[in-house]
C-alpha cells in the first residue's frame, strides 16, 4: 500500500508549490492552432499588438485555452489507463470529483460548485510578426472518377511555418508532486507527439527551441509562493529572437542576477568560493542566491530559521525535473483507491466549507440569475412592441 502522501492534493498541503514554467515552442513543419473559417478560408488566430514609440504588430497567436484543453485530454488518457471512474469524466462532461477536476478545474452548469483551475495557461504570442510567419495554401477535393474538382472542392487555409517561435507561460498554483507531473506529462508528450496543433493535410508538430543551456526552458519552483527573482516573460512586440535566446540566456546568469538587485537598491556581496551572492538591505541579509550547474537556489535565514525561497531549473536540468514529476503523477495513479481519494475529496471539501447545500445554494443563485435574465429579456421585447410617447400622440390625433 503506498504511503498517504501519494493522494495529498495541493489544496490541503502543507508541502504545496507554485510552480512557474516559462518555454519557447518552435514550430516544426507547417502547423495550424485552428480559430475559425471565413468562407473558403481556414484562418489562423492573430492579434495586432502596440508597440512602443506608436503603431502595431501583428502576431500570431498559440491560444493558451487551446493549449489547456490538449493538455487535460492527455492528462485523461493516461488517468483512464489506471483509474475506472464512475460516473464517467470527460471534456465536455467533467465529474467535479475525480483529481483531475480538482487540479484543472470544473464549470458547475446548473449543479453543484466551480472548482478553480490551479494550471493557468497564457495564451502566447509568436515572435515573429504574422506576415513572416503564416502563408497560405489552397487544398482541393478531385473528383476520382473524372479527375475534375469543382469550385465547392477548392478551399484555402492559413498555416503557421516553420521555425515560428512561441514564448509560453504556465503557472502551477498550489500543487504537489504529482500535481506537477500530471502537467509535465501533458506537456512533454503532447511536444514528443506533435499534438499541439489542428488536424491538417501538412501537419507539422513543435519542440522546444535550444540555446545556450539547453533547451529554451526554465522551471522557478516556491513553496511560498515568492519568487525573489524575475520571471522569464518575453515581451508580446519583440520580434528578434535573438534577443529571447538572450533572455534565456540571462536566467541563470549570477552577474545579470547581481545587478537586476542593485538595479532595485540592494548590495550583494560575492563569495567566491562557494559562487553565490549574498543580497543585502542597510546591513542587513535578505538572501543568498547560490549556482550549482543548471540549477540556480534563492535561500534565506541560517540555522533553524533557514529556508529555501525559491529553486530555478534551467535548459534540460528543468526538462530532467519535469520528467522525474511526470513519474510521480503515474506513481499517484498506481496507488489510487476510491476510498483513499474520497477521504482526500472529504479533507478538501471541509477545508473549502464546501457541502451538499453549497452548491445547492450556487444552483439555486445561478437560476434565480438566469430567471431574472429571462423575465429583463420579456420585459425589452414588450417595451419595442409597445408604440412610443410620440406615435401614440400622432395616432391619436
Amino acid at each position: 500500500m503506498p504511503g498517504e502522501y501519494i493522494l495529498d492534493c495541493g489544496l490541503i498541503s502543507p508541502n504545496a508549490k507554485t510552480v512557474i514554467v516559462s518555454a519557447v515552442l518552435e514550430t516544426v513543419g507547417q502547423v495550424r492552432f485552428g480559430d475559425g473559417t471565413e468562407v473558403n478560408l481556414t484562418i489562423t488566430e492573430k492579434d495586432l499588438v502596440p508597440i512602443q514609440g506608436g503603431g502595431f504588430v501583428e502576431k500570431v497567436v498559440f491560444s493558451g485555452s487551446k493549449r489547456r484543453g490538449v493538455d487535460r485530454r492527455t492528462i485523461h488518457a493516461l488517468r483512464n489507463q489506471f483509474l475506472a471512474l464512475d460516473p464517467p469524466c470527460y471534456i465536455p462532461k467533467l465529474c467535479g470529483q475525480c483529481p483531475t477536476c480538482w487540479l484543472f478545474g470544473r464549470a458547475a452548469m446548473g449543479e453543484g460548485y466551480n472548482i478553480k483551475s490551479r494550471v493557468l495557461y497564457a495564451s502566447a504570442l509568436s515572435v515573429e510578426p504574422a506576415d513572416i510567419a503564416v502563408a497560405v495554401h489552397n487544398r482541393n477535393a478531385p473528383n476520382e472518377l473524372d479527375h475534375t474538382t469543382g469550385e465547392a472542392g477548392i478551399h484555402s487555409e492559413e498555416l503557421i511555418k516553420a521555425n515560428v517561435h512561441f514564448p509560453t507561460i504556465t503557472v502551477l498554483d498550489r500543487v504537489v508532486d504529482w500535481e506537477i507531473g500530471a502537467f509535465a506529462h501533458a506537456l512533454l508528450e503532447n511536444v514528443n507527439g506533435n499534438r499541439y496543433t489542428a488536424a491538417s493535410a501538412r501537419q507539422g508538430g513543435v519542440r522546444f527551441s535550444e540555446g545556450e543551456n539547453g533547451k529554451l526552458i526554465v522551471v522557478d519552483v516556491s513553496e511560498r509562493g515568492i519568487f525573489p527573482l524575475e520571471t522569464v516573460k518575453v515581451p508580446g512586440e519583440e520580434t528578434d529572437f535573438e534577443k529571447v535566446l538572450q533572455m534565456f540566456a540571462d536566467a541563470p546568469d549570477l552577474q545579470k542576477i547581481k545587478e537586476f538587485f542593485e538595479r532595485q537598491g540592494f548590495t550583494c556581496e560575492y563569495d567566491q568560493t562557494n559562487n553565490l551572492y549574498t543580497v543585502k538591505k542597510d546591513d542587513g541579509e535578505l538572501w543568498t542566491i547560490k549556482r550549482e550547474g543548471s540549477k540556480i537556489t534563492v535561500t534565506q535565514g541560517k540555522d533553524e530559521n533557514f529556508r529555501a525561497l525559491m529553486t530555478r531549473y534551467i535548459g534540460d536540468q528543468a526538462l530532467g525535473f519535469l520528467r522525474e514529476k511526470q513519474e510521480d503523477f503515474k506513481l499517484f495513479l498506481e496507488g489510487y483507491t476510491v476510498d483513499a481519494w474520497n477521504q482526500t475529496l472529504s479533507a478538501i471539501k471541509g477545508k473549502l466549507l464546501l457541502n451538499e447545500s453549497t452548491g445547492e445554494a450556487q444552483g439555486a443563485r445561478r437560476s434565480r440569475g438566469r430567471g431574472r435574465r429571462r423575465a429583463a429579456n420579456e420585459e425589452e421585447r414588450t417595451e419595442e412592441q409597445l408604440p412610443s410617447e410620440s406615435e401614440e400622440e400622432s395616432g391619436s390625433s
